[in-house]
């Protein structure tokens, strides 16, 4: 008989927590993704462009395209909020008997590096209707044609996975660094050391390295072995790309004495 898991209990309420934060992100993101593609096709004059447009229609003016300030401007406008309010929400269950601010000093930091974490979706739009426009011509479409498949691909509908994508990842990194802050913190006001365990999702999805990683417990500030690399928790943003984007690993700490 396969021995009972013992953090059977810890992943499920994980998993009700990620389905929380979900909810909280997602529409954020949405929101975001959808706001800086209207903005590129203004940009691009694309805003108007239907199957009926003139045959004469040229190229877009690329040069029109928003530059990486715009996406900068509506990460922090639209998703920033939703993400703190996750990773204060993990802080605060972490360490309930913390003063109603702690958290949010390091909740600020995190959120300052959203942009830099988020800077490839706008250079993967940018790539993505340059070469719809480039193989379209290599095929003998018109530049009418042409100009609204650019147009479609510039819609949230053609981002949906990309926007999943961030939602998940986010998620993950929020909760799991709230986590660790408030641990932290606990562990310097306390002067009481804390360990944590890396949980892994278990399922055919996960990661061979993950799912190597299940169960190891390191001190606080020591981080886990993840294949190759090292990440002081699950959709740790300073990681490898390979080993944080779509994580849904979670973590349980606790005092070291328990």
């Amino acid at each position: 008989m396969a021995s009972q898991d013992p953090w059977l209990v810890a992943r499920m309420h994980q998993r009700d927590q990620v389905a929380t934060a979900e909810r909280e992100l997602a529409p954020a993101v949405r929101a975001a993704v959808e706001e800086y593609l209207a903005a590129v096709q203004s940009g691009l004059g694309l805003g108007t462009v239907t199957a009926a447009a003139a045959p004469g229609d040229g190229e877009p003016d690329w040069t029109g395209y928003p530059d990486d300030s715009a996406w900068r401007r509506i990460v922090q406008q639209r998703i920033a909020p939703a993400w703190r309010k996750v990773f204060s929400g993990s802080y605060r269950r972490t360490a309930p008997s913390a003063p109603p601010s702690a958290g949010d000093g390091r909740a600020d930091d995190e959120a300052e590096e959203l942009a830099e974490r988020l800077r490839q979706f706008p250079r993967r739009v940018w790539a993505r209707l340059r070469t719809a426009w480039r193989d379209g011509t290599a095929r003998g479409e018109t530049p009418a044609e042409l100009r609204v498949r650019v147009a479609e691909l510039a819609t949230l509908e053609g981002w949906t996975g990309a926007t999943d994508t961030m939602t998940r990842t986010e998620v993950i990194g929020a909760l799991n660094a709230g986590a660790i802050g408030a641990a932290l913190d606990e562990q310097a006001r306390t002067r009481r050391p804390w360990t944590k365990a890396w949980l892994s999702t278990a399922d055919d999805r996960t990661r061979a390295t993950h799912r190597a990683a299940d169960g190891q417990t390191v001190p606080l500030a020591t981080p886990f072995t993840v294949g190759r690399a090292r990440l002081q928790f699950p959709g740790d943003p300073r990681g490898p790309a390979g080993e944080v984007i779509n994580c849904r690993c979670s973590l349980t700490l606790h005092p070291a004495s328990e």
